[in-house]
């Protein structure tokens, strides 16, 4: 794509192809202002190829769009592949005032070399990005591929307000290889899914099976909701870079099963479960938000693969992303299963938020990186391997990370504006991880880094879960805290910096710099913390 080109969507998009569906019902607006979404090509010599969206409405569905299928082609011997993205409203809105004028994508610029690319930004009440493979062949031969995303909701909305004016997805530029995603979404919910970036898969008799799911079923009255937040900004690079950055704010967040990774699997399965539910009853709330910040780093020489992550809301889901991890299954499964259950009703409550800021470090040479900020009342950041290598042969590698609350919140005022974790530079090797979580409950959960984990024959299982079953009373949660930051290295540095602040924290089953061999053996990890709080009149600073 050469040139410009601005896009000014006002409607939803309805896409049907083959075994891909993307659906969106359902939009009522009582007084809506335009004037946002823009989207901007950048300029190429030689090569550059790219995906520039941005969409600014109630409902938003970019789904599966595959980016430089040249590179990134899909071959079909006697196999399927399917992406089914539906998000749902059933809308009774009354006095709605919206403005928006938010969401902006760029694209970067290519001087001599490839650039491919692929850059979202999504305004509305709910955002799917999913199902948009970027420079990624895939090959199946008698096997299936499939990604699930919804977003549900079930509004019914008396007199509220929703301004926005947020979400900004701006790509870097590269003198040769550069390849990246780059998502900022504003909404009550994201949806960051199953967009496989710079990987190859390749299945024989085998699955892989991508589900994202928000669920909320809400009534909101007198609610009002100012935004303006969320922005992710993708690096540059002389010779490569492969990196996703994505920034969210929304009540619920999910970035999910978006694998840099390659994937090699005869006769067996791989999963990602990533959900978000609420069951929402929202009275006399506000909500500002402006927070969210996922900033990539820069490659001047080769090698710099990183995930960047900054979510702020009630529910962040971080989960099943796999960063320049090589899985390799017969006859295997490997499942990732991260869930968020809240069962809301809050009356009365204030929600400011402001915070979670995560940011990328340069390297010359090999460095991943993982750097994730989530801010809200249930962090999930689980099972999330970070240069590793995975090999499974007749064996099952297995990871569930879940938050519950069973939540009833009255007269609660949440500020936050905390949540930051940056990443550090490397002349060389660098792997690490940077989590900072600031909720009620936090779970950092079967993260391993630069792991090499071999099965044969046996079984590997990481579960990790708080409960907490809420009720609170008058409740006043202040937080802005939590800071998780990266070193530097001149050559081979791996490190995990978490920081966590909330009512529960769980930090489980994380190796780092540990390498794992089994033949005929298994490998457990369960880290539990339940509460059942009622809280009445109680005050969190």
């Amino acid at each position: 794509m050469r040139g410009e080109r601005k896009v000014r969507v006002a409607t939803l998009v309805a896409l049907a192809a083959g075994g891909m569906t993307c659906v969106g019902p359902g939009v009522a607006f009582a007084d809506g202002q335009g004037g946002g979404a823009s989207a901007k090509g950048g300029t190429g010599v030689v090569d550059a190829v790219q995906q520039n969206t941005a969409q600014a409405h109630r409902q938003n569905n970019n789904c599966a769009d595959g980016n430089g299928l040249l590179r990134g082609a899909t071959e079909l011997m006697g196999g399927d592949t399917r992406t089914r993205c539906v998000t749902g409203d059933a809308s009774f809105n009354r006095h709605n005032l919206t403005e928006g004028r938010g969401a902006t994508a760029n694209g970067g610029s290519a001087t001599v070399g490839t650039v491919n690319q692929q850059n979202t930004a999504q305004e509305g009440r709910q955002n799917n990005s999913c199902g948009n493979p970027n420079d990624t062949p895939i090959t199946l031969m008698g096997a299936l591929t499939e990604n699930h995303c919804a977003a549900l909701d079930g509004s019914a909305n008396e007199d509220t307000a929703t301004r926005g004016g947020g979400a900004t997805a701006n790509g870097g530029s590269g003198g040769a290889f550069l390849d990246q995603q780059n998502t900022a979404q504003e909404g009550r919910q994201n949806n960051n899914c199953a967009d496989i970036d710079t990987a190859f898969v390749r299945l024989t008799g085998a699955q892989t099976d991508g589900r994202c799911v928000d669920l909320d079923r809400s009534v909101n009255k007198h609610m009002t909701v100012t935004g303006e937040g969320a922005t992710a900004n993708g690096g540059s690079g002389t010779a490569g870079l492969v990196q996703q950055n994505t920034a969210q704010e929304g009540r619920q967040n999910n970035n999910c099963a978006n694998p840099i990774a390659g994937i090699i699997l005869t006769g067996s399965q791989a999963e990602g479960h990533c959900l978000n539910r609420d069951g929402s009853v929202n009275e006399n709330g506000v909500i500002k938000g402006g927070g969210a910040t996922a900033n990539g780093g820069s490659s001047l020489d080769d090698d710099l693969l990183q995930q960047n992550t900054a979510q702020e809301g009630r529910q962040n889901n971080n989960c099943a992303d796999p960063n320049n991890v090589g899985i390799n299954g017969s006859g295997g499964r490997a499942r990732g299963h991260c869930a968020n259950h809240d069962d809301s009703l809050n009356r009365g409550t204030v929600v400011k938020g402001g915070g979670a800021q995560a940011n990328g470090g340069s390297g010359v040479g090999f460095t991943p990186q993982q750097n994730t900020a989530q801010e809200g009342r249930q962090n999930n950041n689980c099972a999330d391997p970070n240069g590793s290598e995975i090999d499974i042969v007749g064996a099952s590698a297995q990871a569930d990370c879940t938050n519950h609350d069973g939540s009833l919140n009255q007269n609660t005022l949440v500020k936050g504006g905390g949540a930051q974790a940056d990443g550090g530079s490397a002349a060389g090797v660098l792997s690490q991880q940077n989590t900072a979580q600031e909720g009620r409950q936090n779970n950092n959960c079967a993260n391993p880094n630069n792991t090499l984990l071999a099965l044969t024959g046996a079984s590997s299982t990481n579960r990790c879960a708080t409960d907490d079953r809420s009720a609170n009373v008058g409740t006043a949660d202040l937080g802005g805290g939590a800071e998780a930051n990266g070193g530097s290295s001149l050559l081979d540095l791996t490190q995990q910096n978490t920081a966590q602040e909330g009512r529960q924290n769980n930090s489980c089953g994380n190796p780092n710099g540990l390498s794992i061999t089994a033949s005929g053996s298994r490998s457990n990890t369960e880290c539990r913390a339940v509460d059942e709080s009622t809280n009445v009149g109680t005050v969190t600073r």
